[in-house]
């Protein structure tokens, strides 16, 4: 009997309703289909990509992210199985994704039954981009790697060579347990027929056992050209105990979010990278097509100079930016404002600013001087060659030069040097913010469990007093949760009950040579009986160019329920970031909000407003785990009139498995590495959830014109 979520009759309906529709797709299509198809990379029953255990010589598409669920488990509780019923039927969830050219990063979740135990797995693979793409397709990697009881531990290497209709895979592996089955050992074979794009019939030879069977995805065009959603079914096998047709179900998507990016679209971040290392790749494309934006009204040289920048002020606060000031000094034009519509990424804002100004500028300004600030601390300043930032807008050239300065605090109402100033009042204070955002706790891959959750409903309450000062607090309302969070449960102590959870009061200052600095005050809820009072604070500094970022945070909590009970935080961070690649790199070492003491090194990779995290943690225990973060609401929340309701700017979900641990323990060890309450605002908050730089400006220049066509020229 098949386990889990699908029924035995509608499983059995699913998988021959599929074979006949791809048979009949087979006849009728295979004609009018072209002799050299593009094979897609799809995963596999064992969370790589490939056929259906053997994977293929090439990876997952750069920027792409894959979920899959495989009613296959090859995993090593077989002791949970029922007699009578088949040790490889189960649940396999797997995700995947690409965050450079050639490299796949993914991990599996392999268990029976949805209440009974699981086990992760880490998987990853290379295949290297240089190879010429009209020789063949090789790819190295490693099934559960580092894995503490997983039995799919292997590595191997795989090559794969197209020919028109057919791609031939061949490979050979090792695995790192005697108790399981000798897949890859002695070498594997397996063959892919593509007569429709929609249809690929295949037939492997795993090192162990052969299969075959067919894939089946919808037309790439579907669904705006972004995402597709594929499955397979394994009509034949020979492995001992083995049904003969398990099935898979997936999507596939881009991670770039906030652009109009399709599949079969080159990717201006991708030929970036091209052009930065060359010699990593077999070809490098041609630079993507510039795209041209008409010049809008005329800058009104005639007026008086007054009355140009009051107009040119009025009509960037009707945007909705508020605390517009606008001045001039000789040939130089000063803009300064605040962002707080488009709260997902700054960038909109200063496209939408710099498109605004460009097209208005004055024949007699030289420079453009531009100042970002939050809550009255100016947060980022740059200038630009006006002549060349009408170019970039007007006529698709590269984005100029962005010369990096210095932020300066500016009292309201006073000149910088002998600049003519125009501008508003300081309206952003006393206005409440508020936010809305899913919270989760959740564990994968338990004894427990596939997947236990809680899930609440956070609603965040934000009010700017003065500059750099707020007030904020965190609602909770309880949405779900599984029945291992219940009370009485293992999982009680970590379910997310309705409640007032935080309360904090801070305040942000901009000191000299370029350091930031904040402190506050605050009441922090956490899992059960974890309540504390607590003081915290943190400094930044980060280079001009936003390329290095040194940071140090900790705070103090004294708890509420228990006498005596202190915790103390202090970890120190240093960040590199590597704009070829738009991926910053982060190492950070201290002690955490648990008391663990260790280090942490991250790999983040931007994907338009999608972060995909890469990390391996030591506190004791080693992990290494995937995470995404992502907004959640509208790129463009709606202005601050008296107040304002806007989703949240990031969301994270993500998985780590336990590595190299001498014991052998596998046990659970959850908090481990996790910030201390009310730390990080500064990087996340301040610096735009780290990405608000001059270097980063320049890496996605595309996203200002794109910022001024939606929305500019109004």
């Amino acid at each position: 009997m098949l386990s889990g979520s699908f029924p035995v009759g509608l499983a059995s309906i699913l998988r021959a309703q599929l074979a006949w529709i791809a048979l009949a797709l087979c006849m009728a299509l295979t004609t009018a289909y072209a002799d050299n198809p593009t094979f897609n990379n799809e995963l596999n029953y064992l969370g790589s990509s490939g056929l259906f255990f053997t994977p293929s010589g090439s990876s997952l598409d750069y920027g792409e992210f894959h979920f899959s669920y495989s009613s296959f488990a090859d995993s090593s509780y077989r002791y949970q199985v029922a007699p009578g019923d088949s040790i490889y039927d189960g649940n396999t969830y797997s995700i995947a994704s690409s965050p450079f050219p050639g490299l796949e990063i993914g991990l599996s979740n392999i268990g029976y039954d949805l209440s009974a135990s699981s086990d992760l797995a880490a998987n990853i693979k290379y295949s290297p981009t240089f190879i010429p793409d009209n020789w063949f397709d090789l790819s190295i990697g490693a099934i559960d790697l580092g894995g503490e009881t997983g039995t799919q531990s292997a590595v191997y290497g795989a090559l794969s060579k197209q020919f028109g209709r057919f791609r031939l895979t061949a490979g050979t592996g090792t695995q790192k347990q005697s108790n399981t089955l000798a897949r890859y050992q002695g070498g594997f074979a397996g063959i892919e027929y593509q007569p429709h794009e929609t249809l690929t019939l295949l037939a492997e030879h795993d090192g162990a056992n052969t299969h075959y069977g067919l894939r089946l995805r919808t037309p790439q065009h579907w669904m705006n050209g972004k995402t597709q959603v594929f499955g397979s079914v394994m009509l034949g096998t020979d492995l001992d105990g083995a049904a003969a047709n398990h099935f898979s179900l997936g999507v596939r998507t881009s991670l770039f979010s906030s652009s109009s990016i399709k599949f079969a679209q080159s990717e201006p971040l991708e030929s970036s990278i091209k052009d930065a290392l060359p010699w990593l790749f077999a070809s490098v494309p041609a630079s993507a097509n510039r795209v041209e934006i008409p010049r809008g009204e005329e800058p009104g040289d005639h007026l008086p100079l007054i009355e140009r920048l009051g107009r040119l002020k009025r009509i960037i606060a009707r945007h909705g930016f508020e605390d517009v000031w606008v001045g001039q000094e000789a040939g130089r034009l000063f803009v300064r404002f605040e962002n707080s519509i488009f709260n997902r990424n700054q960038i909109d804002a200063l496209g939408l600013v710099l498109g605004e100004v460009a097209q208005r500028t004055a024949e007699d300004i030289t420079d453009i001087d531009i100042t970002l600030s939050r809550y009255g601390v100016p947060s980022l300043r740059f200038s630009v060659s006006a002549a060349a930032l009408v170019e970039f807008y007007g006529k698709g050239s590269r984005l100029p030069a962005l010369v990096a300065l210095v932020p300066a605090v500016k009292s309201m109402g006073n000149s910088m040097g002998n600049a003519l100033w125009v501008g508003g009042s300081m309206g952003q204070f006393l206005k409440p913010r508020v936010s809305l955002s899913p919270q989760f706790r959740y564990f994968l891959g338990t004894e427990l469990g596939v997947f236990d959750y809680s899930l609440a409903l956070r609603s965040s309450v934000e009010l700017p007093l003065w500059p750099g000062a707020t007030v904020s607090a965190d609602y909770d309302h309880k949405v779900s949760q599984t029945p291992d969070f219940e009370r009485g449960r293992s999982f009680y102590r970590w379910s997310m009950p309705s409640r007032w959870t935080n309360v904090e009061l801070r305040q942000v200052l901009k000191l000299p040579l370029n350091v930031y600095g904040a402190v506050g005050v605050g009441q922090f809820k956490g899992i059960y009986r974890e309540n504390f009072d607590g003081v915290f604070g943190e400094a930044l500094w980060q280079s001009p160019n936003g390329i290095h970022q040194i940071s140090v945070r900790g705070g103090r909590y004294q708890s509420n329920e228990y006498d005596g009970l202190v915790r103390e935080v202090g970890v120190g961070r240093y960040r590199y970031y590597w704009s070829d690649l738009d991926l910053s790199i982060s190492l950070e070492a201290g002690q955490y909000w648990r008391q663990d003491r260790g280090g942490r090194v991250e790999f983040a990779f931007n994907f338009g407003d999608t972060k995909a995290h890469f990390f391996i943690q030591d506190t004791g225990y080693q992990k290494v785990g995937i995470a995404f973060t992502a907004p959640l609401g509208l790129r463009r929340d709606m202005a601050p009139r008296l107040g304002q309701l806007k989703g949240s700017s990031e969301v994270r979900l993500g998985a780590q498995t336990m590595v190299n641990n001498d014991s052998g323990c596998n046990c659970l060890v959850p908090g481990r590495a996790q910030d201390g309450p009310g730390l990080s605002y500064l990087s996340r908050q301040v610096f735009n959830r780290d990405r608000l730089s001059v270097e980063y400006i320049r890496v996605n220049q595309a996203r200002l014109r794109e910022a001024f066509r939606l929305w500019g020229g109004r």
